[in-house]
C-alpha cells in the first residue's frame, strides 16, 4: 500500500518571523490544493545575550549558536518540526482521500481505465500549481533575534523533509523565509559590527516606523479563511 505522501508531488513551507509588539502578519490568499497555517509565539524561550543582541540580529550564526544551545530551544524546535511534519501528513492524507473517493464511485473497468488519466492528471497538477501549502510564523517580541534565529534554524532542519521516512513521493519542496521586522542594509551592518546601539529615542521612532510599514509587507501567507490554523503558545 502507498503511504499517504504518495500523493503529495509539490510542497511549499512558508516561514516567517516577526515581532508581537510590531502586530501580526499581514496574510494574503495563496492558492494550493491543501492549506494549513501554523502559528508559534515563543517569546517565553530566554533571549541571547544583551552584548550579542547589541550588535547583531538572529541571521548572526554567533548569535544563532548561543541561542539553539538552550535546552528549551531544543525541545521547542523539535516540537515545531514534528508539527509541521504532521500537517504535512494531514495534507497528504486529505488529497489522498479527495482522489480515492471519486474512484471508489466507479466500476472497477472504469476506474481501470482512467487510472492512466489520473497519473498524468497528477503530473499536470504539480506544475500547475502546489500540492501543499504549510504557512508557519514564529514571534518573539520584537522579531530581530529569537524568532529569526528560531526560523533559520527550522528551516535548515526542514529541507531534510523529503528525505525522511513517507515522504520520499515529494518531488518539488519549496522553503521559503521571510524576516518582517529586520531590514537587509541594518542587518548587514550589524552582522559586521558597525552598528552602535540606538538610544531609547531611535528605539521608538524604529518600533513607530515598522508599525506604519506594516501593512506593507509582502506575505507569504494564505488568508486563512474557512483553512485549519492552529495557534501553539
Amino acid at each position: 500500500m502507498d503511504s499517504p505522501s504518495a500523493c503529495a508531488r509539490s510542497l511549499r513551507l512558508s516561514l516567517c518571523s516577526y515581532g508581537h509588539a510590531n502586530g501580526p502578519v499581514v496574510q494574503q490568499h495563496r492558492e494550493a490544493r491543501y492549506h494549513k497555517t501554523l502559528a508559534y509565539n515563543i517569546r517565553h524561550l530566554p533571549n541571547p545575550p544583551r552584548h550579542l543582541r547589541e550588535k547583531a540580529t538572529g541571521l548572526s550564526r554567533r548569535l544563532q549558536k548561543e541561542f539553539l544551545q538552550n535546552d528549551n530551544v531544543e525541545v521547542f524546535l523539535v516540537k515545531a518540526q514534528s508539527e509541521i511534519s504532521n500537517a504535512v501528513r494531514e495534507g497528504c492524507d486529505q488529497l489522498l482521500y479527495s482522489t480515492g473517493q471519486g474512484e471508489d464511485k466507479k466500476g472497477p473497468e472504469e476506474a481501470d481505465k482512467r487510472s492512466g488519466l489520473n497519473a498524468d492528471s497528477s503530473e499536470e497538477a504539480a506544475l500547475e500549481g502546489t500540492d501543499i501549502d504549510i504557512a508557519v510564523t514564529i514571534c518573539c517580541e520584537e522579531g530581530r533575534h529569537r524568532s529569526v534565529a528560531f526560523v533559520e534554524e527550522l528551516a535548515r532542519r526542514l529541507a531534510k523533509l523529503k528525505y525522511e521516512d513517507g515522504f520520499s513521493q515529494i518531488r518539488q519542496l519549496d522553503i521559503g523565509v521571510t524576516h518582517r521586522d529586520i531590514g537587509v542594509l541594518e542587518d548587514c551592518e550589524q552582522s559586521l559590527g558597525r552598528n552602535k546601539p540606538p538610544n531609547k529615542d531611535q528605539a521608538k521612532t524604529r518600533q513607530r516606523e515598522r508599525r506604519e510599514k506594516g501593512n506593507r509587507y509582502k506575505s507569504h501567507f494564505g488568508d486563512g479563511g474557512d483553512e485549519d490554523q492552529v495557534t501553539t503558545n
